[in-house]
């Protein structure tokens, strides 16, 4: 006769547990959930504002700090043109963008790009319009300043004339004094060098006679 081989039963808590298990292990192996980019907050100016002069700079605030990682801002004008490519400062999580040139009167496009705090590259655009041209402002400054002190250093000028005139005048007949002087000092002294050399030679002329005397 065969024997019938039993098999174990399988236990429920053994199965549960076994469940519990793969379950675990499903989960730890699911990705991590993606972090958030960062967000632009705020511009300095406000998108879509008008301006009545060309800015100096444009300024963008982020939700965190961003990569100093390439970032860019292009510049173009009413017809699409690009007008400027600006490399802008990261500090924090702040972007400033300095125009090199000011804008001229229109209306225009400003496209900005950055690195996200977790690696993501984040763009964006914003607009604004400038009422004034740059030429236009000049031509409005003031200038009667300016021109009055012109003419003042003009009149100026001849009356400082004479007085630099005999500073050199005065400073010419100084100099001829002084060489005229110099001659003199030299002729004074050489008599009295020539008299102080004779002394000797007649000093050391005697000496030898008397020595040549004594000796015969």
């Amino acid at each position: 006769m065969k024997q019938l081989i039993s098999r174990p039963a399988v236990r429920p808590s053994s199965a549960l547990a076994l469940c519990v298990a793969l379950l675990l292990a499903a989960i730890l192996a699911m990705p991590a959930p993606a972090q958030a980019h960062d967000t632009l907050l705020s511009t300095d100016p406000v998108d879509g504002s008008t301006l009545e002069t060309s800015p100096e700079e444009v300024t963008f605030t982020f939700s965190s700090d961003i990569l100093d990682v390439s970032p860019l801002v292009r510049v173009s004008d009413e017809a699409g043109d690009e007008i400027a490519e600006i490399v802008p400062t990261v500090e924090g999580p702040t972007a400033t963008a300095t125009l090199d040139e000011p804008l001229a009167a229109g209306t225009y496009d400003i496209q900005w790009r950055v690195v996200s705090s977790d690696g993501h590259p984040i763009e964006g655009t914003l607009s604004l319009t400038v009422e004034q041209d740059p030429a236009v402002e000049e031509l409005t400054a003031p200038s009667d300043g300016g021109g009055e002190s012109a003419e003042g250093g003009g009149e100026e000028s001849p009356q400082e004339l004479p007085t630099a005139t005999g500073d050199v005048a005065a400073q010419g007949e100084a100099e001829t004094t002084a060489a005229t002087d110099s001659p003199q000092d030299g002729g004074l002294s050489m008599p009295v060098l020539l008299g102080v050399l004779a002394v000797i030679v007649v000093g050391v002329v005697i000496t030898v006679f008397v020595i040549m005397r004594r000796r015969d």
